[in-house]
């Protein structure tokens, strides 16, 4: 395959030998860029997905093959290394989640290879509204080493992020404990103060979830957890950058206040997410596209890919393509410790092939590789 690299614009030959990339070569090709010239990068990772097609990987009755069917749509959309996100649920829905997403890995090498980390996004999160988000009320618990020590052990010790409010009796010692063991603390769903939020990063938290969501409304315009959040450059920040979740002007500041350095891109796809308009029990898909709770204006996680979130990067934000790809692939591989994704010999043959559309302010998905094999895009024909 022939096309432009995604960080030099230098057109490369790829040859690809089974599952790897067997050589890549510089070759000549036009000087100046144009909306039909064929890109490659690395492909997505995706730290914050929840489900797809009414299935939640916090589901009580979650099956094997639905992991599987899951996982293996994310090619669909660009995605090939993710971590399957369990929001706040009972003990018993949480267990049952992890222990079938470690059957599925144990099963499936491929899914093994796709699976970077099981993402628990609570049950220690706020429990007032709004900080709390969509996560259902009655399951909101603090933090406990024994459950988590639980939850570990079924996951077979895949569980590699938490996302925790900080401000809870006991959260500081937690993160302290549960980062020795190489897992990420991530602040979220949370109305800590500065101090609290200071603690938590003495303590070994790394990363702000979805910052600028999961938090209450009205809001003091300041201090607030956004801000102090966005302040400590000891955190990265993942961002839900849909369309829906953060406006254009937030989007932009919250990316400058972190430096495109810090910043990861999440989808934070809801189980609602491939679903057509309408309401599914507690949650519905409205006509815009948004999933939300039913009957409110509060988001219940999203229904875009990474790929829109790449686009709003580089058009609403104004990063170069260089560093809006490595938002989705660089920084979630680092933040979980990860060799950085690359396209050169010996790698993985994982990528995608996208264009630059508008002048070179759209970004279009084609197609992904996935292990040397190339799969069209969700819905495409």
């Amino acid at each position: 395959m022939i096309a432009r690299h995604h960080a030099t614009t230098q057109w490369l030959e790829v040859i690809f030998e089974a599952d790897r990339i067997a050589s890549v070569q510089p070759v000549d090709g036009p000087v100046e860029l144009q909306d039909s010239d064929d890109w490659l990068a690395p492909a997505f990772w995706d730290i914050q997905t929840n489900g797809r097609w009414g299935v939640s990987f916090s589901d009580p009755g979650l099956t094997v093959d639905q992991v599987v069917e899951i996982v293996r749509a994310q090619a669909n959309l660009g995605t090939v290394r993710l971590c399957p996100t369990l929001i706040t649920a009972p003990h018993e829905n949480m267990l049952h989640g992890v222990r079938t997403i470690a059957q599925a890995c144990e099963v499936f090498p491929e899914i093994a290879s796709r699976v970077v980390g099981i993402h628990l996004e609570g049950p220690s999160i706020s429990a007032i509204d709004g900080y709390r988000g969509a996560h259902p009320i009655e399951a909101v618990r603090g933090p406990s080493l024994d459950e988590f020590f639980e939850l570990r052990d079924a996951s077979k010790d895949r569980i590699k992020i938490i996302t925790l409010a900080p401000e809870w009796p006991g959260a500081i010692d937690f993160i302290r404990e549960v980062t020795r063991l190489g897992v990420v603390i991530a602040i979220g769903h949370t109305s800590a103060d500065r101090e609290i939020i200071r603690s938590a990063i003495e303590a070994g938290a790394t990363l702000s979830t979805h910052l600028g969501n999961g938090i209450a409304s009205p809001l003091d315009r300041h201090p607030n957890p956004i801000w102090d959040q966005a302040a400590e450059d000891g955190l990265w920040a993942s961002l839900i950058a849909d369309g829906h979740h953060l406006g254009p002007s937030i989007l932009k500041s919250l990316v400058r206040a972190k430096t495109p350095g810090r910043v990861i891109l999440v989808s934070d796809a809801s189980p609602l997410a491939g679903l057509p308009v309408g309401r599914y029990g507690a949650w519905e898909v409205d006509p815009s596209g948004k999933i939300v709770v039913a009957g409110t204006p509060y988001l219940a996680g999203s229904n875009q890919g990474i790929a829109v979130g790449l686009d709003q990067l580089i058009g609403t934000a104004g990063l170069s393509i260089a560093e809006a790809i490595a938002c989705a692939t660089i920084h979630p591989a680092q933040l979980l410790g990860q060799p950085t994704p690359s396209i050169a010999a010996r790698q993985p043959a994982n990528l995608i092939r996208f264009r630059m559309n508008d002048g070179g302010r759209r970004f279009e998905l084609l197609e992904t590789c996935v292990d040397g094999v190339w799969i069209g895009l969700e819905g495409a024909d």
